[in-house]
């Protein structure tokens, strides 16, 4: 009977102990409840691409922005963009940057969302010798838009063309080709990754290159030019799902599965928060941002980007669009760069090529942010009534109304509705 009983005691601290490793696990939030005044504390694993358009969210991990809203990012790596969506379908980070469209090819892999949107990727480009005419060359000409296109392209016929297989960049390279009227079979194509596609383009063996932000600086400092941009076809798109033009640029933003967002709810919506307060600091103070971005940037991507050309950037290549800018993203249909618009085509370039099922997908099921965006901004207009009921208010009253006050300028309108509706509490 003795022995009976020490098996009984053994199973119940086992078990007491199997309850409090659950209640452990990274980034669980909603199980968690807020003491007054107080953010839940929670802990989560963080992947990024070692671009520049990918690296921004190391300057709030500097700045200490996200432990401002309870989170501890205890793991933050650079990894490759194509291994982005495996290692969140196996858990081993919570969420990434990345852009949405990159995941739509796997999107049979496991259920994919980007919550919040951080910057435009308006980086790629057709890199040539220089002296190479240029789209704008031709426009400055007479030409049209479609006729620059063609003429500029039209370069290339026969010549050889260097590429990373990389997914997010096809659609640009696609769009580039169909819109001069040309196919890859027209040119020579070496497929292989954007160092050593440099080093042809720098020693004369390549004569035209598309890629990432990084070797399009490396090659613009080196004297060659970019004769098609995305924003060169940006330039006449259509506002519709149907415009084959927005997929020459890139929502980018943060990412996560759908089952770590639904587990995770409070936790997506204040990184939201962070990455609106980021970008809202990068467009405040641009040079301060660029002295903390650059470290990172050529260190991760093997790049020698001065504080200057990361600064031109934010202006250029990947503006950081804040959280008024992002306003027609997501209420403005007659707006080309609207949320659906890029995703939609991409999904329907896609169904064409038969990756999908016609009407498989829809951009919902590949991008959140629009309603996480219209959650914050409903969580802001209660906190905003909130705080008018709390003008003359004392002792703790007041002392929570001053952490909802803070929250509401960082951008967690969440916690700043919660603050604000304790201190109304508290007022009584």
């Amino acid at each position: 009977m003795k022995r009976l009983g020490r098996v009984l005691i053994c199973l119940v601290m086992v078990s007491a102990m199997l309850l409090a490793g659950c209640s452990q696990s990274t980034g669980k939030t909603e199980s968690q409840d807020s003491s007054k005044g107080e953010i839940p504390k929670v802990k989560l694993k963080f992947a990024t691409e070692p671009y520049p358009d990918h690296t921004v969210p190391y300057i709030g991990i500097e700045q200490k922005f996200f432990e401002d809203v309870g989170i501890e990012l205890e793991t933050v790596d650079s990894i490759d963009a194509d291994k982005v969506p495996s290692v969140l379908v196996a858990g081993t980070y919570d969420f990434a940057s990345g852009a949405p469209s990159l995941f739509i090819p796997s999107m049979g892999q496991g259920e994919f969302t980007t919550f919040a949107f951080s910057n435009l990727f308006l980086g790629y480009s057709v890199m040539a010798p220089e002296g190479t005419k240029t789209y704008s060359d031709f426009v400055d000409e007479g030409m049209s838009g479609e006729e620059a296109i063609k003429a500029a392209l039209g370069q290339m016929k026969g010549k050889i063309f260097t590429y990373p297989s990389e997914s997010a960049i096809k659609p640009f390279i696609d769009l580039c080709f169909q819109k001069a009227g040309m196919t890859l079979d027209d040119v020579e194509n070496e497929v292989i990754d954007d160092s050593n596609g440099v080093a042809l383009m720098l020693s004369g063996r390549a004569d035209f290159k598309v890629g990432g932000v990084p070797s399009a600086a490396t090659l613009a400092s080196n004297g060659f030019v970019p004769i098609l941009s995305a924003k060169d076809i940006v330039e006449s798109a259509e506002a519709s799902i149907d415009s084959e033009e927005v997929r020459s640029i890139l929502h980018n933003g943060w990412t996560t599965t759908k089952k770590w967002a639904d587990e995770n709810h409070d936790t997506v919506l204040r990184l939201a928060s962070v990455c609106f307060r980021i970008n809202q600091y990068v467009n405040d103070n641009p040079e301060d941002a660029a002295k903390i971005h650059v470290n990172y940037v050529n260190s991760l991507a093997g790049t020698e980007f001065s504080e200057e050309e990361v600064q031109g950037l934010y202006s250029t290549s990947i503006p950081l669009y804040t959280w008024e800018m992002q306003v027609p993203w997501f209420e403005d249909e007659g707006d080309p760069l609207y949320w659906e618009y890029e995703i939609g085509s991409t999904l329907k370039m896609y169904e064409s090529e038969g990756l999908f099922k016609e009407e498989e997908y829809k951009p919902s099921d590949i991008v959140s942010a629009d309603g996480v965006y219209k959650e914050l901004k409903e969580l802001k207009t209660q906190a905003e009534e909130n705080l008018e009921k709390l003008s003359d208010v004392e002792g703790e009253a007041a002392e929570l109304k001053e952490k909802a006050e803070y929250q509401y300028s960082i951008f967690n309108y969440l916690d700043a509705k919660n603050f604000s509706e304790q201190a109304l509490e508290a007022a009584k």
